[in-house]
């Protein structure tokens, strides 16, 4: 059976971040907007607010839904897209180097980056960005590099 995953909503916690600072800036901008900046300014404050926290959303919702990521036997895949598609693939017996970047926040929240790159190229070629127990997916990897097949 081949791990599959995408990255978790943990990983959204920018998203989640900017959208309740923006919901606060409207409760403040409501309560002193009209005293302070006028109805006009209130209302454009408001409005913005607004459309930036449905930004914030649609961005955490489109990361979520439309990156894949996937290891089985064979190869390491990490999928990109909705309507257009960027798949990225490395097989595993050109597996050189597995490496997990993780920024202080994403350690606290147990997600974290994984990056594999192949004996041919010196760049990372593909990434998986936001998975949970990174440090399991790299083990997992090697695990399957070494012959061993997936348990879970």
């Amino acid at each position: 059976m081949p791990y599959e995953s995408r990255p978790t909503w943990r990983y959204q916690w920018s998203s989640v971040a900017i959208i309740v600072g923006m919901l606060a800036v409207v409760m403040l901008v409501q309560v002193y907007g009209p005293a302070h900046l006028g109805t006009r300014v209130t209302h454009l404050a408001i409005a913005a607010a607004g459309a930036i926290a449905v930004y914030a959303l649609l961005l955490g919702v489109y990361r979520r839904l439309s990156w894949r990521y996937l290891i089985d036997e064979h190869n390491i895949e990490s999928y990109q897209g909705v309507l257009a598609r960027r798949v990225h693939s490395i097989r595993l017996e050109d597996l050189r180097n597995i490496n997990v970047n993780q920024t202080v926040m994403q350690r606290l929240l147990g997600v974290g980056d994984v990056e594999f790159s192949s004996a041919a190229g010196g760049e990372v070629e593909v990434i998986f960005f936001g998975v949970a127990d990174p440090m399991g997916v790299k083990a997992m990897a090697q695990r399957l590099q070494g012959g061993v097949a997936i348990s879970e």
